[in-house]
């Protein structure tokens, strides 16, 4: 058989086994790719099955308008040697699946020796290669070797290199876009494989905190930041600590404050408040004092629970502030960092940014 219609992901098939398989088989020099986006994890067991497949120039395009491309994929496959290439100026997604093989890469016909094609609905995402349902045709020594070369060069060619400045203005659009979906869609579009089991709104015991690598919003490039209320300091103000990477985002978002660390921020009961802001070294904790004036202030003090919360609109560059009580607007927030494996915790309580 030189070519079928595939469904993997229904009955124990998946499409990784599928792409592992020809890879091994057929070991093409060069390998292109035309998808609309790529996960980090995707990237990590592509580049695998590559590696493995003694696979030599590999070469990527992918969209980065919808944000959802994650920036880390992005940067390993730079790291890897692979040429990147990305799309965001189509009026609509770039959304091809299209993976070729061939002895070679040529930019005025696309690739020639085509051995490998195949064409179907996977993204190069965890999910796509491993437990979607999904639907591609798979060819070898393809007869339409032209139209499947042309099909290739012209993906390849709608792309723009992707350069250092390009990787870092995406890691901050990433950032933005991201700061809304909600925790389930940041699964179903791939930008994270899946969120911690939690209980009563916390990661379950034994779930630890993601390595650096993992984390999909660096905090130099987040607008959110937030910490649990379980414990604080000050008999006046309300102190709450920020650990180091959610407070690194507020040093970020704050700017240079005043003499005294005061900064204007507007709170939920549309007000605004001078709040202080300060690094401790002897801890490496950032302290925000919060106004007694806060919208539940008091009732932070009685039940310790909840979380501060603070976000920056880059457009208006407003600050906001807000006391979150546990409830389904909490979980949200903390889900997402969950998702996007931006979050810590001290001994007494969770913390994280986006």
């Amino acid at each position: 058989m030189t070519s079928s219609f595939v469904v993997t992901g229904l009955g124990g098939s998946t499409y990784k086994s599928l792409f592992r398989t020809h890879i091994r088989k057929i070991k093409p020099p060069v390998f292109g790719m035309a998808v609309a986006y790529v996960s980090a994890s995707g990237f990590s067991l592509v580049k695998s099955i590559l590696d493995d497949g003694q696979v030599g120039e590999v070469r990527l395009v992918t969209d980065t308008k919808d944000g959802v491309t994650h920036p880390k994929a992005l940067q390993g496959a730079v790291d890897s040697g692979w040429k990147v290439r990305v799309v965001d100026g189509l009026a609509g997604t770039f959304h091809p699946k299209l993976y070729i093989g061939a002895a070679a890469f040529d930019d005025a016909i696309g690739v020639s020796g085509l051995s490998l094609a195949i064409v179907g609905s996977p993204n190069l995402s965890h999910g796509g290669f491993t437990r979607n349902g999904e639907c591609s045709f798979w060819s070898v020594a393809p007869h339409s070797r032209d139209s499947a070369a042309h099909a290739w060069l012209q993906c390849w060619n709608i792309g723009t290199p992707l350069t250092k400045a390009k990787l870092q203005d995406y890691e901050k659009y990433f950032a933005f876009r991201n700061r809304n979906r909600q925790p389930a869609d940041l699964v179903a579009l791939g930008i994270a494989d899946s969120i911690p089991e939690t209980e009563d709104g916390k990661p379950k015991k034994g779930i630890s905190p993601p390595k650096p690598e993992e984390k999909a919003v660096s905090e130099f490039v987040a607008s959110v930041a937030w910490a649990g209320l379980q414990s604080f300091t000050g008999e006046y103000n309300l102190q709450l600590e920020f650990p180091k990477e959610a407070g690194l985002v507020l040093r970020r978002v704050f700017g240079k404050p005043s003499k005294d660390g005061s900064i204007d921020i507007l709170c939920v009961d549309h007000s605004v408040r001078k709040f202080k802001f300060k690094y401790y070294d002897h801890n490496g904790m950032f302290r925000l004092n919060i106004p007694n004036s806060t919208p539940l202030v008091d009732w932070a003090r009685a039940n310790k629970n909840g979380i501060g919360y603070v976000e920056h609109d880059e457009d208006t560059d407003d600050l906001y502030f807000e006391i979150v009580p546990p409830g389904q607007r909490m979980l949200e927030i903390v889900d997402r960092s969950l998702a996007l494996g931006t979050w810590g915790r001290t001994s007494t309580r969770l913390y994280g940014w986006y």
